[in-house]
């Protein structure tokens, strides 16, 4: 049986004065326990991004740093920026896989990612408004396993998301950056128990603020990843 090609985002680190191209491996065990197979790559030019939308039955945008707020038009207070290079491709595929109709899947960066190409600006340190919790587990007191749950999501009725978790459920966090609000003409799917934005969706795309690719052990998390290859087999 034939197992749909799920594009992952690639990330990159320096090792002995070499570029290294990798993702968390995470992502790949998330990918194959939904029954697809997970392949690495970057796009650098548009006409490359749209050779993979062709060829690839899926997009996963996996986490990583923060987004360049130039790409929402606002200056740069408390991001963390990644190579500029990895940032456009990020870009670039979702607009080809988009293009194409393929599904997209975004995971904590991946959800900003597809927010911020959609219109939405970012509230770049969710720490210094003073009006929301911490969504960084590793910085609670006491900090929380990357496997383990930090705080209530709720999950609006009627959307793929309720489907899967119910009207509330945990999920972990860790993030600084997010939206309050989805982006025009996608649905607004889940909520952090503090007001936050935690999962949008539209056709055959859906993102997460949390990262459910470290919850694989839960069957509600590993729901997501298993309807996301569903549909890559369509």
């Amino acid at each position: 049986m034939k197992k749909p090609l799920i594009l992952l985002t690639a990330r990159s680190h320096v090792y002995f004065n070499s570029r290294v191209f990798s993702d968390n491996d995470s992502y790949f065990a998330y990918v194959q326990a939904g029954g697809g197979l997970p392949l690495l790559g970057a796009a650098f030019t548009e006409e490359e991004a749209d050779l993979y939308a062709e060829a690839m039955d899926g997009l996963l945008i996996t986490g990583g740093d923060d987004i360049d707020p130039s790409r929402y038009n606002e200056p740069n207070t408390h991001s963390e920026l990644m190579d500029a290079d990895l940032e456009e491709s990020d870009f670039l595929l979702y607009e080809a896989f988009k293009k194409a109709g393929k599904p997209i899947l975004g995971i904590c960066r991946g959800f900003q990612v597809i927010a911020v190409a959609e219109g939405s600006k970012l509230i770049q340190d969710i720490p210094s408004l003073g009006i929301y919790h911490e969504h960084n587990q590793r910085k609670m007191e006491p900090a929380l396993p990357s496997n383990e749950t930090a705080h209530m999501a709720s999950f609006i009725p009627g959307t793929q998301l309720n489907s899967f978790f119910g009207d509330a459920y945990p999920v972990n966090t860790f993030h600084h950056q997010g939206i309050t609000e989805a982006p025009e003409g996608f649905t607004l799917s889940a909520r952090s128990d503090d007001g936050l934005a935690e999962g949008i969706e539209k056709d055959c795309i859906l993102a997460v603020q949390w990262h459910p690719e470290r919850l694989l052990h839960d069957a509600k998390h590993r729901a997501i990843v298993e309807a996301f290859v569903r549909k890559c087999s369509l």
